[in-house]
Protein backbone atom coordinates (compact mmCIF):
# COMPACT_ATOMS: atom_id res chain seq x y z
CA UNK A 1 0.00 0.00 0.00
CA UNK A 2 1.05 3.61 -0.99
CA UNK A 3 0.74 6.95 0.52
CA UNK A 4 -2.70 7.92 2.28
CA UNK A 5 -3.78 11.90 2.32
CA UNK A 6 -5.56 13.02 4.99
CA UNK A 7 -6.85 16.16 4.04
CA UNK A 8 -8.80 18.63 6.58
CA UNK A 9 -10.05 21.76 6.50
CA UNK A 10 -11.58 24.39 8.74
CA UNK A 11 -13.88 27.75 7.95
CA UNK A 12 -13.58 29.94 10.96
CA UNK A 13 -11.11 31.25 13.71
CA UNK A 14 -12.97 29.32 15.98
CA UNK A 15 -12.37 25.46 14.93
CA UNK A 16 -9.28 24.33 15.16
CA UNK A 17 -7.53 22.38 11.61
CA UNK A 18 -5.12 20.39 13.93
CA UNK A 19 -7.81 19.34 16.38
CA UNK A 20 -9.29 17.56 12.67
CA UNK A 21 -5.83 16.56 11.83
CA UNK A 22 -5.50 14.51 14.96
CA UNK A 23 -9.36 13.23 14.53
CA UNK A 24 -8.24 11.73 10.83
CA UNK A 25 -4.76 10.50 12.20
CA UNK A 26 -5.99 8.36 14.71
CA UNK A 27 -9.09 7.05 12.71
CA UNK A 28 -6.54 6.39 9.83
CA UNK A 29 -3.98 4.50 12.34
CA UNK A 30 -6.47 2.87 14.88
CA UNK A 31 -9.22 2.03 12.87
CA UNK A 32 -7.56 1.23 9.34
CA UNK A 33 -4.24 -0.06 10.57
CA UNK A 34 -2.23 2.33 8.26
CA UNK A 35 1.33 3.25 9.45
CA UNK A 36 2.13 6.73 10.67
CA UNK A 37 5.07 7.02 7.92
CA UNK A 38 2.42 6.38 4.82
CA UNK A 39 0.28 9.46 6.03
CA UNK A 40 0.80 12.40 4.24
CA UNK A 41 -0.85 15.24 6.05
CA UNK A 42 -2.47 18.44 3.96
CA UNK A 43 -4.93 21.10 5.37
CA UNK A 44 -6.34 24.38 4.94
CA UNK A 45 -7.62 27.21 7.12
CA UNK A 46 -10.27 29.68 5.53
CA UNK A 47 -11.32 32.73 7.04
CA UNK A 48 -12.72 36.16 6.50
CA UNK A 49 -11.83 36.78 2.72
CA UNK A 50 -9.08 33.96 2.85
CA UNK A 51 -10.61 31.44 0.24
CA UNK A 52 -6.81 30.10 -0.20
CA UNK A 53 -7.41 25.94 -0.72
CA UNK A 54 -3.70 25.37 -1.15
CA UNK A 55 -4.21 22.27 0.60
CA UNK A 56 -6.82 20.88 -1.32
CA UNK A 57 -5.41 21.99 -4.90
CA UNK A 58 -2.42 19.31 -3.55
CA UNK A 59 -4.29 16.97 -2.68
CA UNK A 60 -6.01 16.68 -6.27
CA UNK A 61 -2.49 16.81 -7.97
CA UNK A 62 -1.19 13.93 -6.16
CA UNK A 63 -4.25 12.23 -6.52
CA UNK A 64 -3.63 13.35 -10.49
CA UNK A 65 -0.06 12.16 -10.12
CA UNK A 66 -0.62 8.62 -8.71
CA UNK A 67 0.83 9.70 -5.54
CA UNK A 68 -1.63 8.16 -3.24
CA UNK A 69 -3.27 5.33 -2.81
CA UNK A 70 -5.68 6.46 -0.36
CA UNK A 71 -7.65 9.97 0.61
CA UNK A 72 -8.91 10.07 3.75
CA UNK A 73 -11.79 13.16 4.92
CA UNK A 74 -13.88 14.05 7.77
CA UNK A 75 -17.08 15.11 5.43
CA UNK A 76 -17.89 14.92 1.82
CA UNK A 77 -18.39 18.71 2.33
CA UNK A 78 -14.12 18.94 2.58
CA UNK A 79 -14.86 17.69 -1.32
CA UNK A 80 -16.66 20.13 -2.79
CA UNK A 81 -18.70 23.19 -2.11
CA UNK A 82 -21.68 21.82 -4.22
CA UNK A 83 -23.32 18.79 -4.61
CA UNK A 84 -22.30 18.72 -8.48
CA UNK A 85 -18.67 19.84 -6.97
CA UNK A 86 -18.62 17.01 -4.83
CA UNK A 87 -19.82 14.01 -7.25
CA UNK A 88 -17.48 15.16 -9.25
CA UNK A 89 -14.62 15.20 -7.14
CA UNK A 90 -15.61 11.86 -5.38
CA UNK A 91 -15.74 10.36 -8.59
CA UNK A 92 -12.68 11.88 -10.09
CA UNK A 93 -10.95 10.16 -7.01
CA UNK A 94 -12.74 7.18 -6.89
CA UNK A 95 -13.49 6.24 -10.28
CA UNK A 96 -10.79 7.74 -12.56
CA UNK A 97 -7.80 7.20 -10.04
CA UNK A 98 -8.76 4.09 -8.48
CA UNK A 99 -7.81 6.11 -5.52
CA UNK A 100 -9.83 4.61 -1.71
CA UNK A 101 -11.99 7.03 0.24
CA UNK A 102 -12.69 7.71 3.69
CA UNK A 103 -15.29 9.93 4.71
CA UNK A 104 -14.74 9.38 8.87
CA UNK A 105 -18.04 11.67 9.78
CA UNK A 106 -20.45 10.35 7.22
CA UNK A 107 -19.54 6.36 6.82
CA UNK A 108 -18.23 6.59 3.24
CA UNK A 109 -15.50 3.83 2.45
CA UNK A 110 -14.13 2.74 -0.69
CA UNK A 111 -11.18 0.42 -0.78
CA UNK A 112 -8.64 0.99 -3.16
CA UNK A 113 -9.46 -0.59 -6.50
CA UNK A 114 -12.87 -0.69 -6.02
CA UNK A 115 -15.28 1.60 -7.04
CA UNK A 116 -18.51 3.34 -5.70
CA UNK A 117 -21.31 0.57 -5.54
CA UNK A 118 -24.73 1.48 -6.03
CA UNK A 119 -25.25 2.35 -2.47
CA UNK A 120 -22.38 4.27 -2.20
CA UNK A 121 -23.57 6.65 -5.08
CA UNK A 122 -27.33 6.43 -2.74
CA UNK A 123 -25.44 7.77 0.19
CA UNK A 124 -23.19 9.93 -1.59
CA UNK A 125 -25.76 11.88 -3.46
CA UNK A 126 -28.00 12.14 -0.03
CA UNK A 127 -24.78 13.89 1.52
CA UNK A 128 -24.33 15.86 -1.21
CA UNK A 129 -27.50 17.20 -1.17
CA UNK A 130 -28.02 18.03 2.41
CA UNK A 131 -24.65 19.60 2.17
CA UNK A 132 -25.67 22.06 -0.49
CA UNK A 133 -28.76 22.63 1.52
CA UNK A 134 -27.40 23.33 4.33
CA UNK A 135 -24.98 25.68 2.80
CA UNK A 136 -27.81 27.89 0.96
CA UNK A 137 -29.59 27.93 4.68
CA UNK A 138 -26.24 29.13 5.88
CA UNK A 139 -26.00 31.94 2.83
CA UNK A 140 -29.62 33.19 3.58
CA UNK A 141 -30.07 33.51 7.05
CA UNK A 142 -26.57 35.48 6.62
CA UNK A 143 -28.20 37.63 4.24
CA UNK A 144 -31.17 38.29 6.92
CA UNK A 145 -29.13 38.84 9.34
CA UNK A 146 -27.30 41.78 7.47
CA UNK A 147 -30.88 43.23 6.43
CA UNK A 148 -31.87 43.55 9.82
CA UNK A 149 -28.20 44.58 10.84
CA UNK A 150 -28.42 47.34 8.43
CA UNK A 151 -32.76 48.08 8.84
CA UNK A 152 -31.17 48.95 12.68
CA UNK A 153 -28.52 51.42 11.37
CA UNK A 154 -24.97 49.30 11.50
CA UNK A 155 -22.83 49.32 9.14
CA UNK A 156 -22.28 46.11 7.61
CA UNK A 157 -19.58 46.65 5.13
CA UNK A 158 -16.17 48.69 4.86
CA UNK A 159 -16.93 52.07 6.29
CA UNK A 160 -17.00 54.99 4.33
CA UNK A 161 -14.28 58.22 4.29
CA UNK A 162 -14.18 59.45 7.68
CA UNK A 163 -16.40 57.21 9.50
CA UNK A 164 -15.09 53.63 11.68
CA UNK A 165 -17.66 51.34 13.43
CA UNK A 166 -17.81 50.79 17.31
CA UNK A 167 -17.93 46.91 18.42
CA UNK A 168 -21.95 46.98 17.37
CA UNK A 169 -20.91 48.15 14.14
CA UNK A 170 -22.71 51.35 14.02
CA UNK A 171 -20.81 54.40 12.34
CA UNK A 172 -18.64 56.39 14.27
CA UNK A 173 -16.83 59.92 12.78
CA UNK A 174 -12.98 59.97 12.76
CA UNK A 175 -10.69 62.68 12.10
CA UNK A 176 -11.56 62.49 8.31
CA UNK A 177 -15.13 63.23 9.27
CA UNK A 178 -14.69 67.11 8.86
CA UNK A 179 -12.55 66.92 6.00
CA UNK A 180 -15.18 65.26 3.88
CA UNK A 181 -18.12 67.80 5.04
CA UNK A 182 -15.37 70.51 3.82
CA UNK A 183 -15.48 68.94 0.38
CA UNK A 184 -18.93 68.11 0.13
CA UNK A 185 -20.25 71.89 0.88
CA UNK A 186 -16.86 73.34 -1.14
CA UNK A 187 -18.10 71.62 -4.19
CA UNK A 188 -21.94 72.32 -3.42
CA UNK A 189 -22.17 75.74 -1.95
CA UNK A 190 -18.62 77.30 -3.02
CA UNK A 191 -18.17 75.50 -6.59
CA UNK A 192 -14.57 74.26 -6.23
CA UNK A 193 -13.63 71.63 -8.41
CA UNK A 194 -13.11 68.23 -7.48
CA UNK A 195 -9.17 68.81 -7.95
CA UNK A 196 -9.28 71.98 -5.23
CA UNK A 197 -11.58 70.30 -3.04
CA UNK A 198 -9.36 67.52 -2.17
CA UNK A 199 -6.38 70.30 -2.01
CA UNK A 200 -8.62 72.32 0.48
CA UNK A 201 -10.29 69.99 2.36
CA UNK A 202 -6.89 66.65 2.39
CA UNK A 203 -9.29 64.45 0.95
CA UNK A 204 -8.00 61.88 -2.14
CA UNK A 205 -8.97 63.70 -5.11
CA UNK A 206 -10.17 60.27 -6.25
CA UNK A 207 -12.88 59.98 -2.91
CA UNK A 208 -14.39 63.33 -4.11
CA UNK A 209 -17.01 61.50 -5.94
CA UNK A 210 -17.82 58.79 -3.39
CA UNK A 211 -18.37 61.63 -0.72
CA UNK A 212 -20.70 63.47 -3.38
CA UNK A 213 -22.87 60.33 -3.71
CA UNK A 214 -23.30 60.05 -0.27
CA UNK A 215 -23.54 63.51 0.47
CA UNK A 216 -26.75 62.85 2.76
CA UNK A 217 -25.11 60.67 5.12
CA UNK A 218 -22.57 63.10 5.72
CA UNK A 219 -24.60 66.47 5.87
CA UNK A 220 -27.90 64.88 6.86
CA UNK A 221 -28.42 61.41 8.28
CA UNK A 222 -25.53 61.25 10.53
CA UNK A 223 -26.19 64.25 12.23
CA UNK A 224 -30.00 62.88 12.33
CA UNK A 225 -28.87 59.49 14.02
CA UNK A 226 -26.72 61.64 16.97
CA UNK A 227 -30.14 63.82 17.61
Amino acid sequence: MGKTAIYARVSTEEQSVQHQQENLWNYATDELGISPEDLEVLSDKATGTNTDRSGYRDLLRMVRDDEVDQVIVREVTRLGRTMRDISENVHEIVQDHGCGLYVRNDQLEVDPGDELSMQDKMILNVLAWSAEVEAKKIKENTRAGLRAAEAAGKWTTRPPYGFTTDDDGYLQPTDDFSRAREAIIGVEEEGWSHRKAARHSGVPRRTVPNLLDRRDLYLEEYDAREN
